[in-house]
């Protein structure tokens, strides 16, 4: 049932209206987009799981969006012409139950308003230039869980079923604190290892390296992918193959793109 689980980052300053030449600046972060998206151009969900670190924040638990018609624009950035619209699958209630199942924490309320949540207005950018269309959605936020939580969260998702495919759109930035310029602050002694800690992480599908650190790298690195990783991690299960397209940090801030496929 679930085709692919991929890792995006979500930085306005990616989409050409918006970065208006700066998103040259990340090119190694867009050919990884490009090289992400060409490798699921004919894979298209019936139903696509979205985790924003940017929808509203439930404590404790994942936020579930129940708004029927999502949507929203980059008008906060100057490009209020590029737009972003989907629908809420209709397997939301049998996704609901299913948490309940897994006796998930989880809140579900409407939000349709999306214009501030770049964590999934930019990944889904992409996605639709790639199909000329979007799946219909569930779309979450993974913020209110614990790493582990969010880590058995994927572990549970491997058996939800369904007779549509699923696939899973983990969206998340790194640190954002990994250069003097950062716009969260520097934080030369702890960034760059949660960074590694992650890359390392993706590359050889486990926790260890992540679990390893201490929890004051974890807080100083300024993250907000963190769980995101975490539940595609445990979608993915051990010996699973990831691959990593891409992974820099231009603007301070850790971008990563890469794909599990089942």
């Amino acid at each position: 049932m679930w085709k692919w689980s991929a890792l995006m980052p979500h930085p306005p300053v990616l989409i050409p209206e918006v970065g208006r030449g700066r998103e040259n600046e990340a090119a190694k972060t867009l050919s990884g987009i490009s090289e992400l998206t060409r490798e699921l151009k004919d894979k298209m969900p019936d139903v696509l799981l979205v985790l924003s670190p940017h929808q509203p924040y439930a404590p404790g638990a994942l936020y579930v969006n129940s708004a029927e018609i999502i949507s929203g624009s980059f008008r906060m950035y100057g490009a209020g012409n590029v737009k972003i619209e989907a629908e809420t699958s209709n397997e939301f209630h049998n996704f609901c139950d299913f948490l309940n199942a897994e006796n998930v924490n989880f809140y579900a309320l409407p939000t349709k308003n999306l214009t501030q949540d770049q964590g999934s207005m930019v990944p889904l950018y992409f996605l639709h230039k790639a199909w000329g269309t979007l799946p219909p959605v569930l779309i979450c936020s993974p913020i209110g869980l614990t790493p582990e939580e969010a880590f058995k969260l994927g572990q549970s998702l491997r058996k939800f079923e369904s007779k549509k495919s699923f696939a899973l759109l983990a969206s998340g930035d790194l640190s954002h604190r990994l250069t003097p310029d950062a716009p969260a602050g520097y934080e030369p002694e702890h960034a760059p290892v949660f960074e590694a800690a992650v890359e390392e992480a993706l590359r050889t599908c486990s926790t260890s390296p992540i679990m390893k650190l201490s929890s004051q790298t974890l807080e100083r690195a300024g993250e907000c992918g963190l769980r995101s990783v975490m539940t595609m991690l445990g979608l993915a299960g051990e010996n699973a193959a990831i691959k990593i397209f891409s992974h820099e940090w231009p603007f301070g801030v850790g971008y990563c793109n890469a794909l599990w496929k089942n």
